[in-house]
């Protein structure tokens, strides 16, 4: 795994989450500094180290490592074709692709597009901003 795709993943998996480095930081109990070095430079973290960005920002080590983009047990949740496909296309982690698929939907109400999908998946997203207490400066 070349390390420059290390720091691209975690900054976009940082950026879907909405966290600025100094909310990961917090979240992660890593330095700020660190942080901007693993995002920019070559590096080669501990596991250790990989397990509290994973779980800060709530992906998988795998997500962070660039593994299978997303990994649902069959048996416990259902994941409908249409979402495996935007999951694929906007290779979403599996924290988010457990979150789309665990939604219940009135017979009949299921997404029947790609499209429609983006529009709950980005939903979500946004109305994270809504919260009381959720921080909005970025640095």
């Amino acid at each position: 795994m070349p390390a420059e795709q290390f720091g691209e993943r975690l900054r976009r998996e940082r950026e879907k989450a909405a966290m600025s480095l100094a909310q990961l930081a917090d979240a992660s109990g890593i330095s700020k500094p660190y942080l901007v070095r693993l995002e920019n430079e070559p590096s080669n973290p501990s596991l250790e180290l990989l397990g509290r960005l994973a779980e800060a920002l709530d992906v998988t080590v795998a997500d962070l490592l660039g593994g299978p983009r997303y990994r649902v047990d069959q048996g416990e949740l259902h994941v409908a074709p249409l979402l495996r496909a935007f999951a694929d296309e906007q290779a979403l982690s599996s924290a988010e692709v457990r979150t789309l698929a665990s939604i219940k939907f009135r017979k009949g109400d299921e997404p029947r597009s790609t499209e429609r999908w983006a529009y709950i998946y980005n939903s979500l997203r946004l109305s994270r901003g809504l919260d009381p207490d959720a921080e909005t400066d970025e640095k």
